[in-house]
């Protein structure tokens, strides 16, 4: 273990990168933890998993429909301001539920309005903060450490994901209630704010509002998409990186039906799920930290998503298993022992394999992306993701319930299956190319 975070300590000691990645560790806790906030107070008003995809809907929304403009103020305004007012303006939208859960308590539609409101709001900062963070990141460490350093914050944001939406905020909401824990998040974006004060400036340049200037703009915006498209590595990386986020949107969906209905769990108790794919991230850290630069990316990338493919089949057939058969009371309690370790044994791969993915996808990004274009390069996958699984995170929650949680399963592995087969052609086809 000590071997594993000294690989860390080199961009720890930069304080510029410190900072940065405290807060964005804090800042993607709060925002997984006001996700499932959100989730328990839609489940309180309605009972409709409808409501939650239109909370769905409304957090997807904003990174498509600003995309296009997001990567260009990137790259034209400081990205540090960027940063810092992104994490003020949702402080002050987690702290704006305390209030307004007491005005409108008895206005159950109106609140559940106000719920989608600020999703959408939340998510639109989301739209400039995150490619705004991704190409700030090269600017704070060198070049060689760019591996580890976005190893690091990968790792950071599934460690986010498992500590807001299954740790902090189920225990907020039970201590603190609804309005004490949206009180949390929001004070975990303030001191966000605080951390990302103190970093480094980056030239912007000044905004000119003229005609001639938005022609340029959209010119802009143009030369960041056709970059991609011209650029085989780019567009591969894209790629992955956008399965990958899809993947786990959709898992995170049917984590709660998976612990409920499968394994005969409480909803909340989808922690089964995720945990152990958290242990395989871990362990990739370790691979990616002593090995990552030894292995071609493309090989190491087809080799993780057939990994990810037999994980999901896996879970497929456990699925199967168990929602199938009827298990006569006595022995419920042993099954579900079985099938517990049996979904750690399958989810662990798949941790390690999606975070592998992700991570050597987002660092070809960085480093074959000239600096004056990263923000609209960021930008594009960011929309990508967003505009990708739009689709799959509003018809999840009712297709698991259609076609069953093993036929979800099952296609998931598919959608493995297809991406790496392009990419073991991409690969044989350019063999002399490494991402």
């Amino acid at each position: 273990m000590a071997s594993t975070f000294s690989e860390f300590k080199p961009v720890l000691k930069v304080p510029a990168f410190r900072r940065l990645w405290l807060a964005q560790l804090l800042s993607l806790t709060a925002q997984n933890g006001i996700h499932f906030v959100q989730l328990v107070l839609i489940e309180r008003l309605t009972g409709q998993s409808l409501q939650i995809g239109l909370m769905i809907a409304a957090f997807s929304l904003p990174p498509v429909l600003f995309s296009f403009v997001a990567g260009t103020v990137v790259d034209r305004v400081p990205k540090k301001w960027i940063i810092i007012f992104s994490n003020l303006f949702r402080a002050v939208l987690a702290f704006s539920y305390i209030f307004t859960l007491n005005w409108l308590a008895h206005f159950p539609t109106a609140l559940l309005l106000l719920v989608y409101t600020i999703t959408f709001l939340g998510s639109s900062i989301g739209s400039f903060f995150n490619p705004a963070v991704l190409a700030k990141l090269p600017l704070l460490v060198e070049e060689e450490q760019l591996i580890v350093a976005n190893s690091l914050f990968n790792f950071t944001t599934a460690l986010a994901q498992l500590a807001g939406l299954l740790i902090i905020a189920p225990a907020a909401v039970k201590v603190l209630g609804l309005p004490g824990a949206f009180g949390l998040m929001g004070t975990f974006y303030m001191i966000a704010f605080v951390l990302v004060f103190k970093l480094p400036r980056d030239q912007g340049r000044k905004v000119d509002r003229s005609i001639a200037s938005a022609r340029k703009m959209w010119k802009e915006v143009r030369e960041g998409w056709v970059f991609v498209a011209r650029n085989r590595p780019i567009y591969l990386a894209i790629t992955q990186l956008t399965l990958v986020a899809s993947l786990i949107m959709i898992l995170a969906m049917i984590a709660p039906g998976f612990s409920s209905r499968v394994l005969g769990l409480a909803p909340e108790d989808a922690v089964v799920v995720f945990a152990p794919a958290g242990v395989g991230m871990f362990v990739a850290i370790v691979v990616l930290g002593r090995f990552g630069k030894k292995i071609p990316s493309q090989w190491m990338q087809f080799a993780m998503l057939g990994v990810a493919a037999v994980s999901f089949g896996l879970l497929a057939l456990i699925s199967y298993d168990y929602t199938a058969l009827h298990i006569p009371d006595v022995q419920v309690s042993q099954r579900v022992t079985t099938a517990t370790i049996l979904v750690a044994l399958s989810v662990m791969p798949l941790g390690f394999g999606l975070y592998i993915i992700n991570t050597l996808a987002q660092t070809t990004l960085q480093r074959m992306t000239p600096e004056a274009l990263r923000g609209r390069v960021f930008t594009v996958q960011f929309m990508m993701a967003s505009l990708v699984g739009l689709v799959p995170m509003l018809i999840a929650a009712t297709l698991a319930d259609i076609v069953g949680i093993p036929a979800m399963l099952f296609w998931l592995a598919v959608s493995c299956l297809m991406v790496g087969a392009f990419s073991l052609y991409d690969a044989y086809r350019h063999p002399q190319e490494t991402t």
